[in-house]
């Protein structure tokens, strides 16, 4: 868990995880074009010709076949946005950064052909381990250099910041991509013209002369999936030992099947595809049952869903991407042992004749348990497969739940900074939480996404707090509050929630559905008898930016047949007492169709005797901080008791929030404020424990 944390392998993995809907894009058009059905095939020759698979290959070349030069852009992009969070006065465009990485990649490639053409061949998988030691390389150089002030400065006030940024950019970007190409040079003089291609060269050297056998066979496992993992295509990369070791094995097992004899060798490259590569390389549909049998509702449930179709088929690059299974410290070891462990096991089913060998060779495309079959001409065949995907399975599960461990501890860790964020004292339309570039934001957006769909899940409903005279011990009013509860979170405070939906546009939206749900409930209420009740609703400073306000709430409310004057509107000081003229024309147009107004939080805040004089209010609600303290503070008490003469004065109702002891409640009542608010008296309640607690009413102070 402390490797896979790392902050450099976390932007590597998040960069892998960008390209997912490029990668899905690539797998969907390498399945059009090789499903395995013979009749598909022969419908899409003849409905479009023998050339049908020149669409696949085209979606083919625009994802998968440049994946590397995707990636290595994004890296350098995250690499840069990880410097900009700890140099935040000092900061670089990550556009810029993710550009000069992308150049560096493409100074040290070889041509294609030898020519100055784009090298396909090194651009998508092959090439993506060294796009990923570029991209971390190239960025930390430039960096570095530009941390050291290695730059042009350009303070012309006529231009943009962007322009500074770019002036500021061109030494660090030119010697760093200078830096790459004298590389490349080097490696000329050296004999070496592809890069690439010695790369390869060296992983296949140590299997020179090396013969068919068992330990063989485990090693190309091993080294194969150790390619994989990081992030080099194994199989590709392996292709002269295949050649030269498994399918010379293949056509000896076939002259032998000719002659009559039994077929000399176990591993052949249909062995490997059959028993061990299920889904793909690391036996990946094992992975999938493993992902969806310990969290099939998760979001690694969903990725494993997502993948099955075309690890079906034996595509894997969806989940070596999408979760992602490269450069993951939590799933090196299954991804390794897996295959070698499948391999032991298929290799003694096969010499003790449990299962003939693996001669017959299927379609890569072939599904689990048809290739078994067709593979080893029996059930058997299939029958090993399944009970190879189980096994692998189980060596899996403990993985995946330390994976499900880690981003557990990150989801609480982003969760708990965003619940200290939104408490912060600060007006809730202040705060910027989705617009931000680090994790927090990115939690922010995915809350915000899931708020945006909540009320078609009735995942958004209301509570109601009773508002009781302590002098009669009856239910005056209540008010409406909004509550979410997150199908993975549970219960999100409003001071999240209500930021979030500010930020993204959803307050209006919001806030009607909590008048309207407040109206179908006060409609019920008065259908059972209930009567001399006020509802209360919030209304937050965005909705007031919106014209036909008071035109809609009052048509919420005559729909239901109710009467304005049985509802209040609930604003902040800081809002219902601001000098901005549209908001009060529009609280003035609340009033005028019968609604009552009041001032929530009144009294620590941006109070103004004269704002409060012009604009007809009917009610204050005490600012909380000042009810805490009304028992033990004298100056919250002489606060308090000024307020109150106030509203005396003015004829204006006093309310007191957040009375929980019965000190407060006597020194609130001796100040000559008796309308209480709080769990003295009762929490928000469902609306039926409500009906009941303004049936019952409460004791008297």
């Amino acid at each position: 868990m402390k490797i896979s944390s790392s902050p450099y392998l976390a932007i590597v993995r998040d960069s892998l995880t960008l390209v997912f809907p490029l990668i899905i894009t690539g797998a969907a058009a390498i399945l059009i074009n090789n499903f395995p059905i013979l009749p598909y095939q022969s419908f899409m020759e003849g409905l479009f010709g023998p050339n049908w698979r020149v669409f696949g290959g085209y979606v083919w070349g625009g994802t998968m076949a440049v994946i590397s030069l995707i990636t290595v852009f994004s890296i350098g992009y995250g690499v840069a946005e990880l410097y900009n969070a700890e140099h935040r006065l000092d900061s670089i465009h990550p556009l810029i950064v993710g550009l000069v990485s992308f150049c560096s990649l493409m100074s040290i490639a070889e041509p294609a052909n030898g020519v100055f053409a784009v090298p396909y061949e090194w651009l998508g998988m092959h090439g993506l381990f060294l796009a990923i030691i570029v991209a971390l390389l190239s960025s930390s150089m430039f960096l570095k250099l530009y941390d050291l002030k290695f730059r042009m400065r350009f303070f012309i006030e006529a231009h943009s910041a962007i322009m500074v940024n770019a002036f500021s950019a061109l030494l660090p970007g030119a010697v760093t991509i200078f830096a790459f190409a004298a590389f490349k040079v080097l490696m000329g003089c050296m004999g070496v013209q592809d890069v690439h291609r010695m790369m390869y060269d060296m992983l296949c050297r140590p299997f020179a002369g090396m013969g068919n056998t068992v330990g063989t066979a485990l090693l190309y496992n091993f080294v194969r999936q150790l390619l994989w993992f990081l992030g080099i295509h194994g199989s590709n990369a392996l292709g002269p030992v295949m050649t030269e070791i498994y399918e010379g094995a293949a056509a000896a097992n076939e002259a032998a099947a000719a002659a009559g004899l039994p077929p000399p060798y176990v591993f052949t490259k249909t062995f490997f595809d059959t028993y061990t590569s299920m889904g793909g390389a690391g036996n990946t549909l094992s992975l999938m049952l493993a992902l969806i049998l310990t969290r099939g509702d998760g979001g690694l449930g969903k990725i494993a869903k997502l993948s099955l179709i075309p690890a079906f088929f034996n595509i894997n690059e969806t989940l070596l991407f999408g979760l992602p299974i490269v450069l993951n410290p939590i799933y090196f070891i299954p991804f390794t042992a897996v295959p070698i462990i499948l391999t032991v096991i298929s290799y003694i089913a096969t010499v003790t004749g449990l299962v003939p060998a693996a001669t017959a060779e299927a379609a890569w495309t072939t599904p689990i348990l048809v290739s078994g079959y067709v593979a080893s001409g029996g059930v058997a065949g299939g029958l090993l497969q399944l009970l190879n995907l189980l096994v692998g399975a189980l060596i899996y599960l403990p993985f995946v739940r330390a994976q499900e461990n880690v981003q557990r501890l990150k989801f609480d860790e982003m969760y708990k900074e965003l619940l200290r964020i939104s408490s912060e004292p600060v007006e809730s339309f202040a705060l910027s939480l989705v617009t931000r570039t680090d994790d927090v934001g990115s939690f922010s957006r995915a809350l915000a996404n899931d708020l945006l769909q909540s009320l078609d899940g009735r995942e958004v409903y209301l509570e109601y707090q009773p508002q009781v005279d302590c002098r009669t011990g009856r239910v005056v009013g209540v008010e409406a509050l909004a509550r979410w509860r997150h199908g993975r979170i549970g219960r999100v405070p409003p001071s999240l929630f209500v930021p979030l939906s500010e930020e993204i546009g959803f307050i209006n939206e919001l806030g009607l559905w909590v008048c309207d749900e407040s109206c179908r409930q006060m409609r019920e209420w008065e259908d059972k008898g209930v009567s001399d009740l006020v509802m209360s609703f919030n209304v937050s400073v965005m909705q007031l930016d919106d014209p036909d306000l008071p035109e809609r709430i009052e048509g919420l409310i005559r729909h239901r047949g109710l009467a304005p004057e049985c509802f209040k509107a609930e604003v902040t000081e800081s809002v219902g007492l601001s000098p901005h003229m549209g908001r009060n024309v529009l609280l003035q147009d609340m009033k005028r169709i019968g609604l009552s107004i009041a001032i929530d939080d009144f009294g620590m805040g941006h109070s103004s005797l004269v704002y409060l004089k012009q604009f007809p209010v009917n009610t204050l609600k005490l600012d909380g901080s000042l009810v805490k303290d009304v028992a033990k503070s004298k100056v919250s008490y002489d606060i308090i008791a000024t307020i109150s003469e106030l509203c005396r004065s003015m004829d204006i109702h006093l309310l007191a929030e957040f009375v929980e002891t019965e000190d407060q409640a006597r020194a609130l009542k001796e100040l000559g404020c008796f309308i209480f608010q709080g769990y003295l008296y009762s929490p928000p309640l469902s609306p039926e424990k409500c009906l009941h607690a303004i049936r019952n009413g409460f004791r008297t102070y």
